[in-house]
C-alpha cells in the first residue's frame, strides 16, 4: 500500500516538472536563445561584452531551474 502511494506521488511529480518544463521552462529557453542570438549579431561588440551579453540573457533560465532543483531536493 505505501509502494503504491509512492508511486502515485512519484508519478504526480513527474507530471508536475513535465508540466513546467513545457510550458514554463521551454519559453525561457527559447527567448534565451533569442536574445544570445541579438547578442551576436552585434558587430561592434568586443568579444567580452559579446560573452557578458550571452551569460546576461542565460541568468533567468538559470535561476529558474535553480529554483526548481532546490524545491524537488527539498520535496525529497
Amino acid at each position: 500500500m505505501a509502494e503504491a502511494a509512492q508511486g502515485r506521488v512519484q508519478a504526480a511529480v513527474e507530471s508536475a516538472v513535465q508540466g513546467l518544463e513545457r510550458d514554463r521552462i521551454r519559453g525561457m529557453q527559447g527567448a534565451m536563445f533569442r536574445c544570445s542570438a541579438r547578442c551576436c549579431e552585434d558587430t561592434a561588440a568586443s568579444m567580452q561584452e559579446v560573452q557578458r551579453c550571452i551569460e546576461r540573457c542565460h541568468a533567468p533560465l538559470a535561476r529558474a531551474q535553480a529554483i526548481v532543483t532546490a524545491e524537488l531536493e527539498q520535496f525529497q
